[in-house]
């Protein structure tokens, strides 16, 4: 169908010639394209839910680095990790409590460890089932720094200052 129009439209004009093509030139800088290489990570004690899929959380180059220089800095040698913690509160049902810890059962946390520079966080199962794919992210603006989860897939609201969420049963 399309060579017949093509020919219906050429027999009307004598003269159709395809229009030159002019060479444009395009620079592009490598420098303009950059990717996050992906840091893997180490999972002791992994989890997984009803459905036998892995439990598991992401976490973002900032906050790799910025747990990594905490530890490194705190006076108490044992402080091997951060705490992440869902508890019920908040103004939208849950809300988000990190600390530093050393308190840290194998049997019962799962830790995600950063394999370059060991930066750990630590989930009990409750937690983890609550912040499943989620990523832990570190933020630094004027009015403070601190860690926060990003990209809760099991988040349906949450409050303006990011600390607190609702889930959808």
């Amino acid at each position: 169908m399309a060579s017949f129009l093509t020919r219906r439209l050429l027999s009307r004009c004598h003269t159709h010639r395809p229009p030159a093509l002019i060479p444009i030139p395009i620079s592009i800088s490598t420098h303009s394209f950059h990717t996050t290489p992906h840091r893997p990570l180490q999972i002791h004690n992994p989890q997984t839910d009803s459905s036998g899929n892995p439990l598991t959380i992401s976490i973002t180059p900032a906050a790799s680095t910025r747990l990594s220089q905490i530890l490194s800095k705190e006076p108490s040698p044992t402080t091997s990790a951060l705490r992440v913690l869902v508890e019920s509160g908040g103004c939208h049902g849950f809300q988000y409590t990190m600390s530093l810890t050393d308190k840290i059962d194998p049997e019962e946390d799962t830790i995600f460890e950063e394999e370059s520079n060991g930066a750990k966080v630590v989930m009990d199962l409750p937690s983890l089932e609550l912040l499943n794919g989620s990523k832990v992210d570190y933020e630094s603006a004027l009015i403070g720094s601190q860690f926060k989860i990003v990209d809760n897939p099991a988040a349906t609201s949450s409050c303006g200052c990011g600390t607190s969420f609702d889930v959808k049963f």
